[in-house]
């Protein structure tokens, strides 16, 4: 049985408050206790040391498998990508046979309507001509709701495009063709200088509002007053345009056809 002493300067006495006492100092072992002791040490240290690597084993499985499940998921995802990039790539080119398609039907429409109205010569003559223009009277209100007149003028365009063509693609057809961005204007032939998206009431207030800018002072068309006729006596679309001034010269690309005397009458 194990004892619980205090080292003097005799050797060792046994303290009469056991393992409690204050002035325990050593504990004296039998052999079997100290042997019992070590196999109880050597065990912990040995659970301890499998504890430990089954636990460095499950975090070895546990990152070998988040990086299978990352691979697996970049993969997919890689392929998925490279799958998108593909039907892109194929919209893309179908996109751009169709432009194509489209472009060449719009250039024969062109062509065939020139020659049908006798535009000369046919492949070069834009498909648009000044049909009509006059000045007209319109009436506005401003800002306080007051009645007001003002002569603006109205000016019809045929384009090349048949009655046949739904209006969809014929007003988007004509709006990017007579006013198209980054390019000249095919109207701007005829001395139109600019479009004002709005009506002619907006434009008015922000004239006053900037008098200096030259936008103003130029042949504005009012973008509100715009609109499309479908002319079938002709058999052509046409735009109508209202614009604040008088048109310049217009040059003889986009003047209809002048038809010549019959012989003999």
């Amino acid at each position: 049985m194990s004892e619980f002493v205090k080292k003097t300067m005799m050797g060792y006495k046994e303290v009469p408050g056991g393992h409690s006492d204050p002035e325990c100092t050593h504990v004296i072992l039998t052999e079997a206790e100290y042997a019992k002791l070590l196999r109880q040490l050597s065990d912990a240290e040995q659970k301890a040391r499998i504890t430990k690597s089954e636990a460095d084993k499950e975090i070895r499985e546990a990152n070998r498998e988040a990086d299978r499940k990352a691979q697996e998921a970049a993969l997919k995802a890689n392929q998925a990508i490279e799958e998108w990039r593909a039907a892109l790539e194929a919209e893309r080119a179908e996109s751009a046979h169709q432009r194509h398609l489209n472009a060449n039907l719009l250039r024969i429409a062109k062509e065939r309507a020139n020659a049908d109205r006798g535009l000369k010569p046919k492949k070069e003559r834009p498909g648009y001509v000044v049909v009509h223009s006059e000045e007209k009277e319109y009436s506005f209100r401003d800002g306080r709701k007051r009645l007001y007149k003002v002569k603006l003028w109205e000016t019809i365009i045929q384009s090349p495009y048949s009655v046949e063509f739904a209006e969809s693609v014929v007003r988007k057809q004509i709006e990017d063709e007579m006013f198209p961005e980054g390019k000249e204007w095919l109207i701007a032939k005829i001395g139109i200088t600019g479009k004002y998206n709005g009506s002619y009431e907006k434009m008015r207030e922000a004239m006053e509002q900037n008098p200096e800018d030259s936008f103003y002072s130029g042949n504005v068309v009012i973008a509100r007053q715009q609109r499309l006729k479908r002319n079938f006596r002709s058999k052509y679309w046409e735009v109508a345009i209202v614009h604040t001034k008088p048109l310049g010269d217009v040059p003889e690309d986009l003047m209809p056809e002048v038809k010549k005397p019959v012989q003999g009458t």
